[in-house]
């Protein structure tokens, strides 16, 4: 194996000087009604804006008109590549709800039939989110240094089960095969170099979505610490490392 921290030449970037960091990261969800639940009563966020029934060809081609254009070079159908038609509002629509988690937010896309309502399903299925898939994302949450990630984990599924949310699941360190809760060992925290004091574990969503949540300790957190010095003084941001 080999390993990086710290870059410790501060040139600066062609763009980076026009940016103040990351301002959301969005996902398109199967089920609206499940990730509210899950996202908002469950985890914490609070909702920020939102809306239901967005549709027009700009917007339409805003999302889309890059995808769109290699569908029709390789004379494949825009719903084989997963493109709803938001031109008119007759046959999809877009509802949006932007979640605030403190330090960044969460956007939930959700496309549906136009003529039916914000619950219903989206209109194409959900795709694997194996992170072995090029371009698969997946949303990481930042826990307290304080918190047992173990005991964590076993209440994050007990509570998601109790609110209807069984799909909740969080991956466990042994092998498993049944699909029965088996091993309550749940994180890895134990990494070389520089990523010693790295902790995380992995959890598949409401919807099937790709979760993690980790802590960053130790030499891990004095490299990140580090790196957001170096973000700061190079893009003029005065960003600053929690305090949990």
């Amino acid at each position: 194996m080999q390993f990086y921290s710290v870059d410790k030449e501060e040139s600066p970037s062609a763009l980076g000087h026009y940016l103040q960091g990351i301002q959301h990261f969005g996902i398109t969800t199967p089920d609206l009604k499940k990730s509210l639940t899950f996202y908002i009563d469950i985890l914490g966020g609070r909702l920020a804006v939102g809306g239901d029934g967005f549709y027009g060809v700009e917007l339409h081609n805003l999302l889309f008109q890059q995808d769109e254009l290699k569908a029709i070079q390789n004379d494949v159908s825009a719903e084989d590549c997963g493109i709803p038609d938001l031109r008119d509002g007759n046959k999809d629509a877009l509802d949006v709800r932007f979640i605030q988690f403190g330090n960044t937010t969460l956007e939930l896309l959700h496309f549906r039939q136009a003529q039916q309502d914000q619950w219903a399903p989206n209109v194409y299925k959900a795709i694997s989110t194996s992170v072995g898939f090029a371009n698969v994302s997946h949303l990481s949450f930042f826990l307290r240094s304080d918190v047992d990630v173990n005991e964590f984990a076993l209440k994050l599924e007990a509570e998601s089960h109790k609110r209807g949310l069984t799909e909740v699941k969080v991956h466990r360190k042994q092998q498993e095969t049944s699909g029965e809760a088996g091993s309550k060992e749940f994180a890895i925290d134990k990494f070389p170099d520089s990523f010693d004091g790295w902790c995380l574990i992995y959890v598949k969503g409401p919807n099937g979505e790709q979760l993690e949540f980790n802590q960053v300790r130790s030499i891990c957190k004095d490299n990140f610490k580090e790196a957001q010095q170096q973000y700061n003084r190079l893009n003029g941001t005065d960003y600053s490392w929690p305090q949990g």
